[in-house]
């Protein structure tokens, strides 16, 4: 058996700047003699030893394993049992694919902060895992936070669980017909939908259980209907299922982490943001599920219990993070390029 540590994150590898210093994510941490990848491949107790972590925590990080791409990183991962989902069908962020099933983990602007969620909430069909790989670790910033679900839904207000519980989730999306010059969120109903006609995107939608409209100008509005918690079937605990978009909730994020970015760039990317939400069509909108806005208070109480119960991580190069899309959710902070992390899918459920 090989002799593996496992362990929490340590102070030097958890950001400066992290609102919550207590690791909850498990580190299995390879020892100098780890031997290969088709070693580690074959190793009963290696495999093990991931499961368990996983067991624990929802979030496991191998670090300083011989996995040298995204396709090494496949095969490990296909060895531990994972079912893989390429289609991102449907999914929000811009990606584009690096290997048979890893893609990019966003191409979101260098500057903006994408904040709590869990992984396409806003459909039925959702991953139940999901992994990070990590090719080029960062020159500064551009961290994956990964969030405590079932911490965050604990820290809420009796009021705010209480419309999470009773009410769930609207998620309102637009998808024009050509793509977006500056702001490369707006996907096409093609793009998103992978599909070639009005009835193929129709299809899509019904099968997704979607309420859609199409627009005079040819663009598409959706309509998700989704629970606001999901419960672990482990532990029984309620876990937050979100991802929440209004004009606050991402300049709040900005404003929490002020002092990484350009107050100028700031200020610009959230007044943009903010002109956005302003218009009759945005990208994505989450609304309370009887329709109602989600209030400036509401949102930052929200974002504040997201922040608290979250680690902040400082990749390495050839890290492979696991994750339990129900009990964990992720984003990304600035980042000063260079950085690449690919991300996959794996293991879908149906809700």
């Amino acid at each position: 058996m090989l002799a593996l540590q496992t362990r929490g994150l340590t102070d030097q590898e958890i950001a400066s700047d992290s609102p919550n210093r207590s690791s909850f994510v498990s580190v299995v941490q390879a020892s100098a003699d780890c031997g290969t990848l088709a070693e580690l491949m074959n190793d009963s107790a290696f495999m093990q030893k991931i499961q368990n972590s996983y067991a624990v925590s929802g979030a496991v990080l191998l670090r300083g394993f011989p996995i040298q791409d995204t396709a090494e990183a496949e095969m490990l991962l296909s060895a531990w049992g994972t079912t893989f989902d390429d289609e991102y069908l449907g999914g929000a962020s811009p990606r584009s694919r690096l290997s048979d099933h890893f893609f990019t983990s966003t191409e979101a602007p260098p500057s903006y902060v994408i904040s709590f969620h869990t992984e396409m909430c806003y459909l039925k069909q959702r991953p139940g895992k999901i992994f990070f790989y990590c090719l080029t670790q960062p020159s500064k910033y551009g961290e994956t936070p990964i969030f405590d679900c079932a911490a965050i839904y604990s820290k809420l207000s009796p009021a705010v669980r209480q419309k999470i519980d009773e009410h769930g989730m609207i998620y309102e999306r637009y998808f024009g017909t050509r793509k977006a010059r500056f702001f490369n969120v707006y996907k096409t109903w093609r793009d998103a939908f992978h599909a070639d006609t009005v009835e193929q995107a129709e299809l899509a939608c019904q099968q997704q259980g979607l309420e859609y409209e199409w627009q005079s100008n040819g663009g598409l509005i959706t309509r998700a209907r989704m629970p606001g918690y999901m419960t672990d079937p482990t532990s029984g605990k309620r876990c937050i299922s979100l991802t929440l978009y209004n004009g606050e909730a991402a300049p709040y994020d900005l404003s929490t982490f002020a002092h990484r970015l350009n107050p100028i760039k700031r200020l610009a990317l959230s007044t943009f943001i903010r002109s956005q939400y302003a218009k009759k069509h945005v990208f994505m909108r989450t609304l309370w599920g009887d329709g109602s806005a989600i209030s400036r208070a509401e949102t930052r109480e929200l974002i504040d219990a997201a922040w608290s119960s979250s680690n902040l991580f400082k990749w390495q190069s050839g890290d492979l993070l696991i994750l339990d899309n129900i009990r964990c959710g992720h984003g990304r902070l600035n980042v000063v390029k260079p950085r690449k992390i690919a991300a996959a899918l794996g293991d879908p459920y149906q809700i």
